[in-house]
């Protein structure tokens, strides 16, 4: 899903000479809504692109973790979307995920934008049972959007089978 949500925005990663760059430490499968989740991949992508500048960078990670107490530690998987953007104030911060929320960052080439992405990849993701958030030191530098899904232990393939 991940390297077909990045090659959905290649074209428009060219046209700002911008890179694409997917790390992803183990494949796993999820039980997804295929077409929801490629909605929020694509907004998550495309934001982190319309939000940095010419040139920059976008680095797309995937890694299997295991939360909860160390006798019931259940795996999920953690989805990355870092920019080198223009990173999110403290006030950017209390409005994410909202309806209709305009942010102190502005597309850098002439770009659209409705404020309703985020609400709707907040939505989507709760829907599958994950959370979403993000992170950011401050403005001008950069932002990182994460998913994190509950997986089964059963879905989980060892890199090494493959």
């Amino acid at each position: 899903m991940l390297a077909s949500a990045i090659e959905q925005n290649r074209i428009y990663a060219a046209r700002k000479q911008q890179t694409l760059e997917l790390i992803c430490k183990q494949d796993c499968m999820l039980e997804v809504d295929v077409e929801r989740m490629n909605e929020v991949l694509d907004n998550l992508i495309s934001n982190a692109m319309k939000y940095s500048a010419q040139g920059k960078r976008i680095i797309i990670r995937s890694q299997i973790k295991y939360q909860g107490e160390e006798s019931n530690r259940a795996p999920v998987v953690c989805i990355g979307i870092q920019d080198e953007g223009q990173g999110l104030s403290e006030e950017d911060m209390k409005k994410l995920f909202g309806r209709f929320q305009r942010l102190s960052a502005h597309p850098t080439g002439n770009e659209s934008s409705t404020g309703l992405g985020l609400s709707i990849v907040k939505q989507l993701v709760e829907l599958h049972g994950g959370k979403v958030w993000a992170e950011s030191e401050g403005k001008d530098k950069g932002a990182t959007f994460f998913v994190e899904l509950p997986i089964e232990h059963s879905q989980l393939i060892r890199t090494n089978e493959l």
